[in-house]
């Protein structure tokens, strides 16, 4: 028996029920419309006239560039163009949980580091691959959507670093600035509520509630409390987790800070146009950029300051490439030398260790994708973020509030299409391994996360060609502590494992003929895992270091200004001078807040004001 599509052609008339059919079908698609906000219009032609004159020109459109342009645009005699080498977002970024669908795509700089027998032996070529976001609101519009801040003790040691104006006291006001929180039981004078960036509550769905909750039960077991607000308390245990979602949808910068002001006649936006270099005068001066756009080398000029906030990896490459940077690097690339600074050092991102899978009957059968997309068309419920709750730990003393290990706990990670296990770069044994498990609808990744690592990377020029890709030098697991470290990370499972709330559940390990060849459960297999089987957490930092001038490694001051130049600030994650102890988005957003208030500050003080 073959099967045949319905015809209409028999139906003897249009009536109610095809009256609701139809009804249903635009229902859904005025919805999946509904996803898609109006973005400001790509205003280069507007740009490339020569006729507009710009106070500041901001380079990129992620998570610190959209909120620092944003809040310059609030002054409406300052002309702030924002320049973006991608375009505006894809609806599907919109939809929480299917980020996976536009990593590694043309909305992602499909970034590889360099082979490496330290780290990433079990990914494709020994290259870790570090997605990052080409697009408005950059990796805003493609991250997991996770609510950290980091603790309180990373910017208090910013402070003691010589940043004067970086402690968690300091930063707390741009933190509460920033954002809009809409969850029960939040800790009032840690937060903010009227801010552009929605915070909510994280999944609801059923399946990820249990596993929430048996996890919480396990750490409860291993003295370890259940944080409501972990912005608030910042101690080891595990956490709910709160997500940046606005009724359903991703809150990226893009719709947070760009969506709102886009009537604003002084915020011109950029599309696609690939900053290539910094224009600077004989007096060392950064007057403008030059760009590529629609195969043509154009220079835009301004009269204030130029803002990078390209990101960790671009932001260092277009200071090298104008001249900024190691003296002895630029050389060997024929570039001459403007400033000598340790652009590009202190490289640092969280890795985690993905090869531990919690088995167990705790979760719900999921109903199928297509019922998930339904339901979050029509009620804007299912989709979500990818997790429902983390764990901090300290992995070396558990009555100390400085948690080094982070666990990330994914629900329902081995879901057909959802998953985003098969962006990651890991290489086709261990991808044939998970397939072996496709369909499990009871397997959740719990993977240990190194939060504060020693080991640091280095971003270098490939040539001095600006279609080059940069090099990437990860650095991972260079230091022996950061090995340790996980390993202890690791024995916290075999801890976790053994509780009564998991008394039901078994531990799988992916593992490869390398790490067989050691004692089960001993030091020298944990290490093998950890080195081969470790992926970014897409966090990377700390490129541009903020510091005092007698830090010979700093970049930028304290006020983010670039040592040796003039008219160039960097607002983004790179100048972390060392990266937080969680996801660095929030801590992002926050650096351009702060930015923008310095600019301001500046400014202001310069004209008597």
């Amino acid at each position: 028996m073959t099967s045949q599509s319905p015809s209409c052609s028999n139906t003897g008339g249009f009536g109610a029920a095809h009256l609701m059919f139809t009804q249903l079908i635009t229902t859904l698609t005025n919805s999946y419309c509904d996803i898609y906000p109006p973005y400001p219009p790509d205003q280069s032609s507007r740009v490339l006239n020569g006729k507009e004159k710009f106070d500041f020109i901001v380079v990129g459109a992620g998570s610190g560039g959209s909120a620092v342009a944003t809040r310059l645009s609030e002054i409406p005699h300052w002309n702030v163009l924002l320049i973006e080498a991608g375009q505006d977002p894809p609806a599907e970024s919109n939809i929480p949980s299917f980020q996976p669908n536009i990593l590694n795509s043309t909305y992602d700089w499909n970034f590889k580091t360099e082979s490496s027998e330290k780290a990433c032996r079990s990914s494709k070529n020994k290259q870790c691959l570090w997605p990052k976001g080409k697009m408005l609101g950059g990796c805003s519009s493609n991250n997991g959507m996770f609510y950290i801040r980091g603790l309180a003790q990373d910017y208090d040691d910013w402070r003691k670093l010589g940043n004067p104006g970086w402690g968690f006291k300091d930063v707390l006001k741009y933190f509460k600035k920033l954002e809009n929180v809409n969850v029960r039981n939040s800790v009032k004078e840690f937060h903010g509520y009227d801010g552009p960036v929605s915070v909510e509550e994280g999944s609801k769905r059923e399946n990820y509630l249990a596993v929430e909750k048996i996890i919480q039960n396990a750490a409860l077991e291993l003295g370890l409390p259940t944080q409501h607000d972990f912005a608030a308390t910042m101690k080891s245990g595990s956490i709910s987790l709160w997500v940046n979602v606005k009724n359903g949808s991703r809150a990226s910068t893009a719709n947070a800070y760009l969506v709102p002001a886009r009537d604003r006649k002084n915020l011109i936006v950029m599309k696609e146009a690939l900053v290539t270099k910094l224009l600077i005068d004989n007096q060392k001066l950064v007057y403008g950029v030059e760009v590529y756009k629609n195969g043509e080398l154009r220079n835009i000029t301004c009269t204030k300051e130029v803002i990078l906030s390209a990101g960790a990896i671009n932001s260092p490459k277009i200071m090298m490439l104008s001249g900024v940077g190691p003296q002895e690097h630029l050389t060997e690339h024929g570039i001459p030398t403007i400033a000598d600074l340790k652009v590009g050092y202190n490289l640092q991102d969280h890795i985690m260790i993905g090869n531990f899978y919690l088995k167990s009957n705790f979760q719900a059968p999921p109903s199928g994708e297509y019922d998930y997309f339904y339901n979050y068309l029509t009620r804007r419920t299912q989709l979500d973020s990818l997790q429902a709750t983390m764990i901090f730990i300290d992995t070396l003393n558990s009555s100390i509030d400085f948690p080094d290990v982070q666990f990330h706990i994914f629900n329902e990670i081995l879901v057909p299409k959802l998953s985003w296990l098969d962006t990651t770069g890991l290489n086709e044994e261990f991808m044939y391994w998970i397939d072996s498990m496709r369909g499990w609808t009871d397997v959740s990744g719990i993977w240990p996360t190194l939060l504060r690592p020693k080991s640091a990377g280095r971003v270098l020029l490939r040539s001095a060609n600006f279609v080059d890709p940069p090099k990437l030098v990860h650095g991972y697991l260079e230091h022996d502590e950061d090995v340790k470290t996980l390993i202890r990370g690791i024995r916290f499972i075999e801890k976790l494992m053994k509780t009564n709330a998991l008394r039901n559940a078994s531990l799988l390990i992916a593992s490869t003929e390398e790490c067989n060849k050691f004692e089960a459960e001993s030091d020298q297999r944990y290490e093998c895992y950890i080195r081969n089987f470790c992926i970014t957490v897409y966090h990377v930092a700390g490129s541009c270091k903020m510091g005092p001038k007698e830090d010979r490694d700093a970049v930028v001051d304290p006020r983010l200004k670039v040592y040796q130049v003039k008219g160039l600030r960097v607002a983004d994650s790179s100048i972390m001078p060392n990266i937080v102890s969680g996801n660095t988005n929030m801590p992002t957003i926050m650096i351009g807040e702060k930015a923008a208030d310095l600019i301001k500050e500046d400014w202001f003080k310069q004209n008597g004001h």
